[in-house]
């Protein structure tokens, strides 16, 4: 880092219509360029370096030009073996500057990756590549140009899952926070960190998440990232107001009524969030759910609720209140021991019991005395649990009278007679195997309903949803 004196006198010599030598700007110091200022660069070039500790950062409200013939050139520090996500913060870069290097464009339509095989394609400002550096050791990539300012449009899709790749265009880091969100957008984002396990995992962000994010609302210069379309097609627009210079710690917000779940194996720890919010809804809600993308990295353990067939990363729901078991899936690639531990319980009230099933062995768990629960898993299925934000043992998990049983191969869900003078009743019924296949869903309007199911000496989790409260329990189908 530059010391104070030092990044003081870079951003007040550039107050200045100034002409300058070469200016370096070394990784974790930052250049802002006020309104009405103007550098002119009159030999060598603006540098903004970049290693394994950080970036440098250029914020330019002002004109930059370059009288000695020099250009910009922004450096971005890459570990080898492994894939990143990247996007061009200067204008009219092209593939060759990754020669030797696989580089890939993302479809959102099929949600594939392409190679790209020529070396004068085009990098698309706001648009997001995968980045695989074959050096042995780390490198330190150069893009070389215009440094990107101003207003950037990118149209973004909803021809398959809704997954686009797009990229921070600037030289600086991208605050999410200031961003406005499409109302066709989720209001999430999914960065890739090659540093997690072996072959790397995916973090996410949201607004107002707190502890139940894994990284901040800040994106770095030349960082892709994902964004998901939840109700069509529509434009993401970023502008000079959404930069930032941030070498920031990591951001927590006032929590309350939020769950985080830690999984722990193979040295890797990754995790789930489920929490409560009046202003939130059964359904993923864009601007409160943050979808999960599964990794299919063996050694990543993957923790996960559901809505429906989507998997969840942050599960918020209206209330505890008809809430009280929340199903939670495991999925790792490999065989072995691993540890869920519960964080965040401070934030309940204190009588709000928490609890954990496996749902294979029928333990049962405080984890309000022991936040800690061990598992044996064994790869090629998914492991369930539930969580009890009751007593397990008090029978109050149904509030509405709701009769789930199951005899002679058939689910039985029979809603109480009152119903029948309802005529506004409906309903929606949703049965999952313990591996966390959907097997069933269906809205009804029956006050008794049978179910035929498979199999014999299985469990199933049934979800009712009824006046927009949930209702989870299990059933064990002789």
């Amino acid at each position: 880092m530059k010391s104070t004196f030092t990044l003081w006198m870079i951003l007040l010599f550039l107050v200045y219509v100034a002409p300058a030598q070469e200016v370096r700007v070394w990784p974790k110091a930052s250049i802002t360029l006020e309104p009405g200022a103007s550098l002119d660069i009159s030999a060598g070039n603006l540098v903004l370096k970049s290693d394994a500790s950080g970036d440098a950062s250029l914020i330019d409200y002002g004109n930059i030009t370059y009288s000695g013939g020099g250009e910009a050139k922004v450096e971005r520090y890459l570990t080898e073996g492994n894939w990143h996500l990247i996007s061009s913060p200067v204008t009219n870069a092209q593939s060759g500057l990754f020669l030797g290097d696989y580089l890939q464009t993302h479809a959102e339509a099929s949600n594939g990756w392409t190679d790209i095989a020529s070396e004068t394609y085009n990098l698309e400002l706001m648009q997001g590549y995968a980045l695989w550096s074959v050096e042995a050791s780390p490198t330190t990539e150069v893009f070389t140009g215009t440094t990107n300012t101003g207003n950037f449009n990118k149209a973004f899709t909803q021809n398959g899952d809704g997954w686009n790749l797009v990229g921070n265009p600037f030289p600086s880091a991208l605050d999410w926070d200031a961003v406005t969100i499409p109302p066709q957008l989720n209001g999430a984002i999914w960065l890739f960190d090659p540093t997690i396990g072996a072959n790397g995992d995916y973090l996410y962000y949201i607004n107002g998440g707190g502890a139940a994010n894994t990284t901040t609302q800040y994106i770095p210069s030349s960082q892709a990232f994902f964004v998901r379309a939840t109700g069509g097609s529509g434009t993401l627009t970023l502008d000079n107001s959404d930069r930032v210079h941030s070498d920031q710690p990591f951001y927590k917000s006032t929590d309350k009524d939020l769950l985080v779940l830690k999984v722990s194996g193979n040295n890797v720890t990754t995790q789930s969030a489920i929490r409560f919010n009046e202003n939130a809804t059964q359904h993923a809600d864009r601007l409160f759910d943050v979808y999960k993308i599964i990794s299919d990295k063996p050694d990543v353990p993957n923790l996960f609720t559901r809505i429906g067939n989507e998997t969840m990363a942050i599960n918020t729901l209206p209330s505890i209140e008809g809430n009280e078991i929340v199903p939670v899936w495991f999925r790792a690639g490999m065989n072995g021991q691993y540890t869920i531990s519960a964080t965040q319980m401070e934030t309940f009230d204190g009588q709000v019991p928490v609890f954990i099933e496996d749902i294979e062995t029928g333990t049962i768990q405080n984890l309000r005395t022991d936040p800690k629960f061990v598992f044996d898993y064994k790869s090629g299925k998914d492991h369930g649990f539930l969580i009890y934000f009751t007593d397990p043992g008090s029978g109050n998990q149904m509030h509405s009278n709701v009769s789930v049983f199951a005899n002679n191969g058939m689910l039985n869900i029979n809603f109480p007679v009152t119903e029948m003078a309802n005529v506004d009743f409906s309903a929606q019924i949703m049965v999952f195997e313990v591996t966390g296949r959907l097997v069933y869903q269906n809205s009804t309007r029956e006050i008794n309903n049978q179910i035929q199911l498979n199999g014999s000496n299985t469990i199933y989790l049934v979800s009712i949803i009824k006046d927009n409260e949930v209702e989870n329990t299990k059933v064990f189908l002789k």
